[in-house]
Formats: C-alpha cells, sequence, structure tokens
C-alpha cells in the first residue's frame, strides 16, 4: 500500500532527526566557557529562577550544571545517541541541558498521550451509561442528550493537537 504524503514527510523528518542526534554539536569545537560556568558567570538568574519553579512545581530537582561531565543514564537502560564513529553526540553540561530538553519534550508528549486516552475512556464509559439510561422522562432524556452533546464535543477537542513554540536548542550539523 502506497504511503501518503503526510506519511512520508514525518518518515523524512524522522530520518532528519535521527541523523541530527548522531551528529555532534556545532558549538562544541568552539572555544567558550562550560555552560555551568557561564550560567553562573552571565546574569541569567531571571531564566534560572523560572527554570527552579518549573521543577518545583513538577516536585523535581533542577539539575545541576556545574560540573561539566556527559550525560549518565540514572538506570542504564537508556543508551545514548553517538555518532558514526561510536564518539557520544551529547558532551559535557551543554550536552546534559540539550538531552533533557529532548526527553522533557518527549516526556510531555508521552504523558499527553496518557492523559488523553484516560479521558476518552472516561467520556466514552460516561457516554455508554447514558445510552443506557430510560429516557422516557422528556427532563431526563433532554439533560442525557445534552450532556451527550457536551461530551461528544470534549471527544472531537481531543482529537486536536497543541502547538507550542520551544526556542532552537540544537545546532547539530
Amino acid at each position: 500500500m502506497a504511503m501518503s504524503a503526510a506519511e512520508r514527510k514525518r518518515l523524512q523528518v524522522e530520518r532528519q532527526r535521527a541523523r541530527a542526534r548522531q551528529s555532534v554539536d556545532l558549538v562544541q569545537p568552539i572555544s567558550k566557557p562550560p555552560f555551568g560556568e557561564w550560567l553562573e558567570s552571565n546574569a541569567q538568574e531571571e531564566l534560572w529562577q523560572h527554570l527552579v519553579m518549573c521543577y518545583d512545581g513538577m516536585n523535581r530537582q533542577t539539575p545541576d550544571f556545574t560540573q561539566d561531565t556527559d550525560p549518565v543514564s540514572a538506570s542504564g537502560a537508556f543508551e545514548f545517541p553517538t555518532t558514526p564513529e561510536g564518539a557520544p553526540s551529547y558532551i559535557g553540561a551543554l550536552g546534559r541541558a540539550e538531552l533533557e530538553v529532548e526527553l522533557l519534550l518527549e516526556a510531555a508528549k508521552t504523558l499527553a498521550k496518557l492523559i488523553n486516552r484516560y479521558k476518552r475512556e472516561a467520556i466514552s464509559t460516561r457516554l455508554l451509561e447514558i445510552e443506557k439510561q430510560d429516557l422516557t422522562d422528556p427532563d431526563k432524556r433532554s439533560d442525557s442528550l445534552q450532556q451527550a452533546v457536551i461530551l461528544s464535543k470534549a471527544v472531537d477537542k481531543l482529537d486536536r493537537s497543541v502547538r507550542t513554540v520551544v526556542p532552537q536548542w540544537q545546532l547539530r550539523g
């Protein structure tokens, strides 16, 4: 079966992202202070405090970028992307920060899918309950049909995607 244009484009974008993850950041070879040192010395306090607040709201510990160490998986089960030569794609504190953004976005998408499925199941269950009700009473029928319309509109909303703007953070070539 032939793929649609959207499916071909999605596969192309996935291949481009996979290639990009296998390449080294273009800024890596440029002489500069380590990311953690830059954070402390360049008056990034306002943005840093906002980041701390966001992590606190998630009940998570804010990452420490003061050490310029490479990313490490907590469980050891995660394989980090490497270049075709086998070198790590994410290097130092900057690499850990880039990887964190990428993984937070993936985690947000996955969590959103789980929430979406949960809400769909709850709505489906309620719609089945409404169908099984005795709707001979006109007032009860009117209320039930009104609730069914509202729930159907909610399902239509769950069919949509949400877009958010994130500044470009990776420069891989």
